[in-house]
């Protein structure tokens, strides 16, 4: 069977996409690495997220939130799988990691980890959180540094270092303060209030900003500032401060949130171009990649407004059935 559209991801865009495929009647299928909305899944346990239910839901209306105006990781969760595997019935095999997409001519060939599918067009919707940014630390092993933040109470009771200075770093030592752990946070900005080349102008969220300085008032956090890891000890990591000078912290585990870029990796494999930004080279109109019939969505491109992740793919896959059909009866 040739495919008319194999979707590789699951997440929101990759979702949008496939039931955009299943409104336009195309045979397609979703290959997902991980279970469905796996990037949702690595979200912190318990966490609202910052998209309102608008910015998230695949159909308009259909997810409502039961406390506050935004949803939490396991409200999102619960609406995506609920939608593929019950409501929808969209077409997705999970667990199962695309390892190749190979052009053909006149369309391609999916190798997965289980089989080998023939498409027409492909749409690649991986996210942009496939490679943490890491600490490039002495020292630095997984088994001392976490570049993902799950939950807080395993670590109550103990000394932890937080690495970060964007609001994920600051969110995890706001939990882990609040979960009994004492606290040391290592930031290369010089104060939690925004900075010039902030995009937003808003730095730590406000609402995020007081408890923390909360905590440093009863001694449970203690925020470096202007500062830089460079070595994971036993029992401790080294920070380097603005002037040079070197700080000895102590810290049981060491949480390195320090955002991450897409996994190209595929996509340069089947010859796509990618830009120095790493990230892959396509028409912004089309979302089409260097290669024809090859596409991308979702936070793998440069739209990273979350509401763009439910816009994009539906516009995506509607130029991408009309161009089927017209080749259809072009041929016919």
């Amino acid at each position: 069977m040739t495919y008319d559209l194999i979707i590789v991801g699951a997440g929101p865009a990759g979702l949008t996409a496939a039931y955009a495929a299943q409104q336009a009647n195309l045979a397609y299928l979703v290959l997902e690495r991980g279970a469905i909305a796996q990037t949702v899944a690595e979200y912190p346990i318990g966490r609202p997220l910052f998209s309102t239910p608008d910015e998230v839901e695949l159909i308009p209306g259909t997810l409502k939130p039961k406390a506050g105006p935004k949803p939490t990781r396991e409200e999102v969760l619960t609406y995506y799988t609920r939608l593929a595997t019950r409501e929808l019935r969209l077409a997705i095999h999970t667990y199962e990691a695309v390892q190749a997409i190979i052009p053909t001519g006149g369309g391609f060939q999916v190798i997965s980890a289980k089989n080998v599918y023939q498409a027409r067009r492909v749409i690649v919707a991986t996210g942009g959180f496939g490679r943490p940014y890491r600490l490039n630390a002495r020292g630095e092993t997984p088994a001392r540094v976490s570049y993902r933040f799950v939950e807080a109470f395993p670590f109550a009771g103990q000394t932890v270092l937080v690495v970060g200075g964007g609001n994920s770093a600051a969110e995890a030592a706001l939990d882990l303060c609040q979960a009994g752990a004492e606290v040391h946070w290592s930031l290369r900005r010089p104060s939690l209030d925004p900075r010039p080349e902030d995009a937003d102008r808003v730095g730590i969220k406000p609402w995020v900003r007081a408890p923390l300085r909360e905590c440093v008032a009863r001694g449970e956090l203690t925020i470096h500032y202007a500062t830089t890891c460079v070595e994971i000890l036993p029992t401790s990591a080294r920070l380097r401060c603005q002037a040079g000078s070197l700080l000895e912290v102590p810290c049981a585990h060491v949480f390195a949130l320090l955002g991450a870029a897409p996994d190209v990796s595929l996509l340069a494999a089947a010859g796509v171009a990618i830009a120095p930004d790493e990230r892959p080279v396509y028409d912004p109109e089309t979302n089409e990649t260097s290669v024809p019939g090859l596409y991308v969505v979702g936070h793998l491109t440069r739209e990273l407004h979350m509401k763009n992740a439910t816009v994009v793919p539906r516009r995506v896959v509607a130029a991408i059935a009309q161009r089927l059909t017209h080749s259809s009866s072009a041929t016919g």
